[in-house]
């Protein structure tokens, strides 16, 4: 599994702010890899497997998390929700009954891009 630190920067360190004007701090985080994130949504209508295709190009097959999000507040998103299938290109998720709801998912890739 790939690693990487992040590492905070402020951005107005960069250029010449004279002492009477006090910027405030604008903070970007940098990575020390390169990284490919994807967050999207599948909804499920009283089905148990959903596919979605990337966006995002990912080099190989990225780690994904994913949770069951009861979005029409009808108290059926209470299933477990597994990854079935990872490619570079697409994902399919399985959820334990059928149901009506959504699966919010993050597609992570940490590496040479």
């Amino acid at each position: 599994m790939a690693g990487t630190k992040f590492t905070k920067r402020n951005l107005n360190r960069y250029r010449k702010v004279y002492p009477y004007i006090r910027r405030r701090p604008v903070n970007k985080y940098v990575s020390d890899e390169n990284m490919v994130v994807e967050s999207y949504y599948v909804t499920f209508a009283d089905t148990i497997t959903a596919t979605h295709t990337f966006q995002q190009t990912f080099p190989s097959a990225p780690y994904v998390t994913a949770v069951a999000v009861d979005n029409l507040g009808n108290s059926t998103a209470n299933v477990n929700v597994f990854v079935t299938a990872v490619s570079a290109t697409q994902v399919t998720f399985e959820i334990s009954a059928p149901a009506r709801c959504r699966v919010h998912f993050h597609a992570i890739y940490v590496g040479d891009t």
